[in-house]
C-alpha cells in the first residue's frame, strides 16, 4: 500500500508491546471485579473476588491500569511523529 505523502506508519516497539500487555490486564482485573458486582459471581477464578470489598479494588484498580496504559502508549506513538519543521510549510 502507498502511503500519500508526508504520511507513514507507526512501528510497533517492545514499550508499546508491554504496555498494551498492562491495558490487557487492567482489562481483565476490570471484567473481574465488576462481573462480581453485578452478579455476585466470580468471572475467571474461583476465589477471586470473594468480597464486594476486593471486586471494588479490583475494579478500580483495572480502570487505572488501563487508563494509564493507553495513555503510555499514545505517548510512545507520538514520540514516532518527526517534529515540524515550520519554516516548510510556508
Amino acid at each position: 500500500m502507498i502511503l500519500p505523502q508526508g504520511k507513514r506508519r507507526f512501528s510497533l516497539t517492545l514499550p508499546i508491546v508491554g504496555f498494551a500487555l498492562l491495558d490487557v490486564a487492567g482489562m481483565v482485573a476490570f471484567a473481574v471485579g465488576l462481573a462480581y458486582l453485578t452478579g455476585k459471581e466470580p468471572l475467571f477464578f474461583r476465589n477471586f473476588p470473594s468480597s464486594m470489598g476486593e471486586a471494588i479494588l479490583s475494579t478500580l484498580a483495572g480502570l487505572g491500569l488501563m487508563l494509564w496504559a493507553a495513555a503510555q502508549i499514545l505517548r510512545e506513538t507520538l514520540k514516532q511523529v518527526p517534529p515540524q519543521d515550520s519554516t516548510a510549510q510556508q
